[in-house]
């Protein structure tokens, strides 16, 4: 039996959506994307001309759910790391908000590059549980205004599992589109085989962002996955309240898929959650407890409106309730500094962590490998099993007793285990950046992609942007 955890009761969940109609019909979403907000003003919903607002209603949001579709592949520039969610466990994504990175071989900190990026995607590649690549960290050695295009080049070739990447305005659209068609041959081809998607951050509280809703309303004739992923500060974008934080994001992501679905129906959006309390003395957010606590009730939310979701709280001790709650996609392995900085190390390792996790997750196996009862019968008192064939086959099944290839069991609960572990991610990440590239993209390809990320370059530059 499955090991879960349930965070609300049918009749909470109910009232947390009871609740989320009185917001979105009464207090209404601020659209700041003149394109979203007269796209709603057409399809007939109440709208104030002055504030801008958008009022939902009801029957509006639940015909938008009927049109979003229920599984959705992220599929993978190789096909073996394809994945389909809703999904049977929760895999992981990476982050895409850190400015900084742990140097492997200086140790240091220091601002991110587009290689970075790509030597993410390259340790990210290794992971057992990483299926989704975000950037994993911010290019800040590329122009500010196609900095998420060269982001989204860098990750597709640092790695061949699905890749996930933001744009900050509509430029950047057009651009992105003629990567997606060089990797997969046409419009046609990417809509069957949907190798990327993108993530959508609207802006706590109540309010769907101008540039970026724009960029990826550009992309609508290419279907291409939609993370909708709000980011309230508790305490300060959002009530003090974990509960009211959850009703607030679940406005937020309710009124974006109706948005998304009023453009293009049937277009794949999944519901995201992430979410953490700001320190009370400097107004930073923490990655605390109450960051899993509101994945959970995210999760539970997307399961009751039947949609794939991708919840924050991946890699740390703190944060493992949220591998509990069943989310298909965690995001934040190999993140720290509270999320602004990346470490490779922390990748495989949080990547062990989750193993683990999972592991508890699969809860008590009752089956023919293990139902070993006739055994001990037939030991009795003061035998032994070591020798016995079930031994070796369940010592090597990690759904049964996990072991790690990498980290030695001898380390756990010692009191070097963390710097001991880092100390062995080093050498694995040392190695893995002065091998070959797993899934090299053939190179007039990587060529290519840099040309339509210097095309882009010099449009903005030209064009005054």
């Amino acid at each position: 039996m499955r090991f879960k955890a349930e965070i609300f009761s049918q009749e909470e969940i109910k009232l947390v959506h009871q609740k989320t109609m009185e917001l979105l019909e009464n207090t209404g979403i601020w659209v700041k994307s003149r394109r979203a907000y007269q796209l709603m003003k057409e399809a007939g919903a109440q709208v104030d001309d002055e504030t801008q607002r958008v009022y939902f209603t009801e029957d509006r949001i639940m015909e938008a759910l009927k049109k979003a579709p229920k599984k959705i592949v992220l599929a993978a520039r190789n096909s073996k790391y394809d994945y389909e969610i809703p999904s049977y466990e929760s895999r992981h994504t990476m982050s895409g908000i850190c400015t900084n990175i742990y140097d492997p071989y200086t140790g240091e900190q220091r601002e991110s590059t587009k290689e970075d990026v790509r030597n993410v995607g390259r340790v990210f590649q290794k992971t057992i549980t990483g299926m989704v690549a975000w950037t994993g960290c911010s290019a800040v050695d590329v122009p500010e205004k196609t900095h998420c295009l060269h982001e989204m080049a860098a990750i597709i070739q640092g790695t061949s599992k699905h890749v996930q990447f933001e744009l900050s305005n509509t430029i950047e659209s057009g651009y992105a589109k003629k990567i997606l068609d060089l990797l997969t041959g046409s419009k046609e081809e990417f809509i069957k085989r949907k190798i990327a998607s993108v993530l959508y951050c609207p802006v706590s509280p109540l309010t769907q962002d101008a540039n970026m809703l724009d960029a990826y309303l550009e992309l609508s004739d290419y279907h291409v996955p939609v993370n909708i992923y709000p980011m309230p500060l508790i305490g300060l974008t959002s009530p003090a309240s974990i509960f009211s934080t959850i009703v607030q994001i679940n406005a937020e992501v309710l009124s974006a898929i109706t948005i998304f679905q009023t453009a293009n129906p049937g277009w794949p959006v999944i519901y995201g959650v992430a979410s953490g309390a700001a320190d009370v003395r400097s107004g930073a957010y923490v990655k605390s407890g109450e960051a899993p606590l509101v994945s959970l009730g995210g999760t539970a939310l997307a399961r009751y409106y039947g949609l794939p979701c991708c919840v924050t709280g991946g890699g740390t001790f703190e944060t493992m309730p949220a591998y509990l709650g069943g989310a298909d996609l965690i995001d934040g392995i190999g993140t720290c500094d509270n999320g602004m900085a990346v470490s490779l190390e922390m990748i495989l390792t949080e990547d062990e962590i989750a193993q683990r996790t999972l592991r508890i997750c699969r809860g008590i196996r009752i089956n023919a490998n293990t139902d070993l009862v006739d055994e001990i019968k037939k030991e009795g008192p003061g035998g032994a099993f070591l020798a016995h064939k079930s031994t070796m086959i369940n010592f090597r099944d990690k759904d049964e007793i996990y072991s790690s290839p990498y980290f030695p069991s001898v380390l756990r609960g010692s009191i070097n285990e963390k710097s001991d572990s880092i100390a062995i991610a080093n050498k694995i990440v040392r190695e893995i950046l002065e091998g070959p590239i797993e899934d090299e993209l053939p190179k007039e390809v990587v060529a290519e992609i840099d040309k339509i990320c210097a095309d882009a370059d010099t449009y903005v530059i030209k064009n005054e942007i």
